[in-house]
């Protein structure tokens, strides 16, 4: 008996293992097929200064729009501030809040994923020991500002149900929201950029939207932001690898899957 059922535990951890296994190919065979079908750049918000002379650069930059000051040199300047996060455009232009009034819970989510994108980029900043910028708590000589922006955020329907929340209806919300609610696919956009802490002058400004990745299992929590959660620390990372890398080195793009089963 006993050999009985440890041949039937056996046979049942090889069919899960099948079974996965067939998921995961099922998943990049999906991944290859639509890895031509990239996310669609997000429109300006209004927080960039001069964002029509921004464009794609895929040899350097793994984000959707950039632009960087002509003859800059990162060598002058040693620290880097990370400003607070900007949420105005996403609040009061994108739709939310006029479509969810009186909604206190909007607002102290919104500012958690303030406090969230700002934590993660300065945590991006001090963790690489060979990362010749480091963080400054106030601008000071040598030093740039990194000044953020989150201008879209599309929750999935799930989430938007548990948070008790009414998306902004297609078409009257701007920043593209209304549409990709309509499409219901969750997005999150952000917005960029780096000044001369002295001067003020822009050095270099960039814009990106992300999709959630693909899994194999996805056991997030149902909260409004957390699919932005990977996204965000995405950007940190990237923005991290430019800033200790030569001009000449290309910083890849996320790939449209991954084979982790959950983020937190």
């Amino acid at each position: 008996m006993n050999t009985l059922t440890s041949n039937n535990s056996r046979q049942s951890r090889n069919g899960a293992l099948a079974r996965g296994m067939l998921a995961l190919a099922g998943l990049l065979l999906v991944a290859i097929a639509t890895s031509g079908c990239k996310t669609k750049a997000a429109p300006n918000s209004g927080f960039l200064q001069d964002s029509g002379q921004m464009g794609e650069d895929r040899s350097r930059f793994p984000f959707q729009r950039v632009w960087v000051k002509p003859g800059v040199k990162k060598e002058n300047y040693d620290f880097v501030n990370v400003a607070p996060v900007n949420t105005s455009y996403l609040m009061n232009v994108s739709g939310w809040k006029a479509a969810n009034p009186g909604n206190a819970d909007l607002d102290y989510a919104v500012r958690d994923l303030a406090e969230y994108t700002r934590a993660t980029f300065v945590e991006a900043f001090n963790r690489p020991q060979n990362n010749r910028f480091r963080v400054t708590p106030q601008p000071a000589p040598r030093s740039v500002v990194l000044e953020l922006a989150i201008t879209e955020l599309v929750p999935s329907k799930a989430a938007l149900t548990a948070a008790g929340m009414i998306a902004p209806a297609a078409g009257q919300a701007a920043v593209g929201v209304g549409a990709k609610v309509a499409a219901g696919q969750p997005s999150v956009a952000i917005e960029g950029r780096v000044r001369d802490a002295s001067t003020g002058e822009v050095l270099f400004q960039f814009a990106d939207r992300q999709e959630p990745q693909m899994r194999v299992v996805n056991v997030q929590g149902l909260t409004w932001w957390s699919h932005a959660k990977e996204a965000i620390r995405d950007w940190a990372a990237q923005c991290v690898q430019l800033a200790n890398t030569p001009a000449d080195q290309k910083v890849e793009d996320r790939l449209p899957f991954t084979l982790k089963p959950w983020s937190n």
